[in-house]
C-alpha cells in the first residue's frame, strides 16, 4: 500500500511540472536533471482502530532541487503548488487519501515539502501469513 502513496506523489508532480524528472525508489548520487523532485518515504506508523481495524501514517519529505542553485524565488513558487498538488492524491487502486500536516521549507539550499498521509485497513490474519511465509521459506 506505501508503494501506491509514492506513485501517487510521483503522478501528482509529473502531471504539475511536466518538464521535472522525479526520482523516488533509488538515491541518486550523481547526474540528476535539474530541476527535480526526489520523492522521500519517512517515518511509518500504526494505530489500532475500534472494529478491528488499523490506521496507518506514512509521512514523505519530497525534496525540490531547483534548475538554478540558490534561486530562493524559484523554491517558494514551486513549493506551494507542491502542497496544492498533494492533497486529494489519487492512488493507483483509484483511491483518494487527503495529505495531512502538508508544509513546506528551506533547508541546505533545497525546498522540502512534507506531508502524512493516514490510511485505514483491515485486519491480517496472522495465521495466513504465517503459512505464506512458511510456504515461501521451503518449510
Amino acid at each position: 500500500m506505501i508503494e501506491h502513496i509514492r506513485d501517487g506523489i510521483s503522478l501528482a508532480l509529473r502531471r504539475v511540472f511536466p518538464a521535472c524528472a522525479v526520482y523516488g525508489d533509488t538515491q541518486v548520487r550523481q547526474g540528476l536533471e535539474n530541476p527535480c523532485f526526489f520523492v522521500g518515504l519517512g517515518e511509518y506508523t500504526t494505530l489500532p482502530l475500534p472494529c478491528g481495524l488499523w490506521e496507518v501514517r506514512q509521512m514523505v519529505d519530497v525534496t525540490y532541487f531547483p534548475e538554478r542553485e540558490g534561486d530562493f524565488g524559484e523554491m517558494w513558487s514551486v513549493g506551494p503548488l507542491v502542497i496544492a498538488a498533494l492533497s486529494p492524491l489519487s492512488l493507483s487502486d483509484g483511491s483518494t487519501v487527503r495529505g495531512t500536516a502538508l508544509r513546506c521549507g528551506l533547508s541546505d539550499g533545497l525546498m522540502h515539502i512534507h506531508g502524512v498521509y493516514r490510511l485505514r485497513l483491515k485486519p491480517v490474519e496472522w495465521s495466513e501469513k504465517m503459512m505464506e511465509l512458511d510456504h515461501l521459506m521451503g518449510a
